[in-house]
């Protein structure tokens, strides 16, 4: 099995991972995307969305554990065939989050193409698109070197 092992210096990320965490912490209890039950049993829909809701939310965990102390001392972490699926999956709720709250000022055109104006941006703005760029190349990371 496929190990993607990344190496970034901790300090120069340091200011993302908080803000990833604040973000992780925000998705806790909701999930990141409206979601429409498959019938219109309440009960039913009930289950079907904590079921959506304690996956999310392991996957935002392989996200925490990703950049956890041990990468803040090494500055090294993996990601492994075993939970590729599920930092993907906890990256793009991360992203959809960012996108509502740090970069909701910032047209999904501007930001998709990257044509992106750093200084004219706020501190949160900044701090925001920089996480949502970490998670994006490491999105494209996984793909290529654990799928592609």
């Amino acid at each position: 099995m496929k190990t993607l092992e990344l190496r970034l210096d901790p300090k120069a990320v340091a200011p993302l991972i908080e803000h990833l965490r604040l973000m992780v912490n925000d998705l806790s209890g909701d999930l990141a995307t409206s979601a429409v039950p498959p019938d219109e049993d309440e009960l039913m829909s009930g289950i079907w969305k904590d079921d959506l809701l304690q996956s999310q939310n392991a996957d935002l965990s392989a996200i925490i554990d990703l950049f956890g102390e041990e990468f803040l001392d090494t500055g090294r972490t993996r990601v492994s065939g075993e939970n590729a699926d599920q930092v993907l999956r906890g990256c793009s709720a991360i992203r959809l989050r960012l996108r509502e709250i740090s970069l909701a000022g910032v047209s999904d055109e501007v930001l998709e193409a990257g044509e992106i104006d750093i200084e004219a941006m706020s501190d949160e703005e900044r701090i925001g698109y920089g996480a949502y760029s970490l998670l994006a190349s490491l999105q494209e990371l996984i793909v290529a070197q654990l799928y592609g």
